[in-house]
């Protein structure tokens, strides 16, 4: 029998409370919620080397783009969709690079386990929206995928696998798309990755709640220099990694989605400010996403 939900057990990531009394929680290594210094140091490093590209890769100040591309599924899209409003309409477009721009690649239906595939609806749409004129995959630098790893729907609650084998299946799912996005996007450098908010109302809980060690066993796995998450130089698998802003939150009811799944306005407003303030705080994004 599957584990049931208890937010006595299953406290947010960010708290650092150890799960099962041995396995580590936080964001980063030692419980913590900080990057690693020398992580961050080869992070600045990485960005320092982002420049505006023309559509065959080459440096252009003028012209050319900084691209960053978003895959993910439906709460995925729907999220950076409303980021991408906001930063319009409270005129922060004006404090940014203005070569900066956002491709959302994110759909209706794509987790993880579809993702993987490495073909499909989100693999077809980044290709198209980067095959328009003045557009191309060689212009592609920043990746944000915030994704999830179970089905669509779960009408008959079936549990998600068990722990921690299936969060390891996850984190190698995660390091197979991650090295597809570098051999695809050759100038891809650095990768935020985002977990799913709080889904209690479809059955996923506490499997959600759990993707988080996926994510933390591979940013933690770079860290740590293991073979397969190189980031730089001949031996480069993958873009450089952190976490994205930690958004799940057991304390958001029914309110906060519109239909169970999908989030409701307040939802995405929530999500909007971590992202912003997680993007204006971060010192690996001072050399290419600000206004110089």
């Amino acid at each position: 029998m599957d584990e049931v939900f208890d937010p006595a057990i299953h406290r947010p990531f960010v708290e650092g409370v150890p799960y099962r009394g041995k396995y580590e929680t936080g964001l980063y290594p030692g419980g913590k919620n900080e990057i690693p210094k020398d992580h961050l140091e080869a992070g600045k490093r990485v960005a320092a080397t982002i420049l505006p590209l023309d559509v065959t890769g080459k440096p252009d100040r003028k012209g050319g783009r900084i691209t960053a591309i978003i895959k993910g599924h439906s709460n995925c899209r729907m999220y950076f969709e409303a980021l991408e409003t906001t930063l319009l309409l409270r005129d922060w477009s004006s404090r940014l690079d203005p070569c900066f721009n956002i491709i959302n690649a994110a759909v209706g239906g794509q987790q993880l386990p579809e993702i993987v595939q490495l073909q499909g609806r989100v693999w077809d749409l980044a290709k198209n929206l980067l095959e328009r004129p003045g557009f191309s995959a060689q212009q592609v630098q920043v990746l944000f995928l915030h994704t999830t790893y179970h089905g669509a729907v779960n009408k008959d609650r079936m549990p998600p696998g068990e722990f921690p084998e299936r969060m390891k299946r996850m984190q190698h799912d995660l390091l197979t798309v991650l090295e597809h996005c570098a051999l695809i996007y050759p100038q891809l450098k650095i990768a935020y990755l985002t977990c799913d908010g709080f889904r209690y109302f479809t059955g996923f809980e506490p499997h959600v709640w759990r993707e988080a060690f996926g994510f933390k066993w591979l940013i933690e796995s770079q860290i740590k220099g293991r073979a397969g998450t190189e980031f730089e130089g001949k031996k480069r698998r993958i873009p450089w990694l952190q976490w994205g802003p930690y958004i799940w939150d057991s304390t958001w009811h029914a309110s906060y989605f519109t239909d169970g799944v999908h989030p409701a306005p307040k939802a995405r407003a929530i999500f909007i400010e971590r992202y912003w303030e997680h993007l204006r705080g971060d010192p690996v994004t001072k050399t290419w996403l600000w206004n110089r």
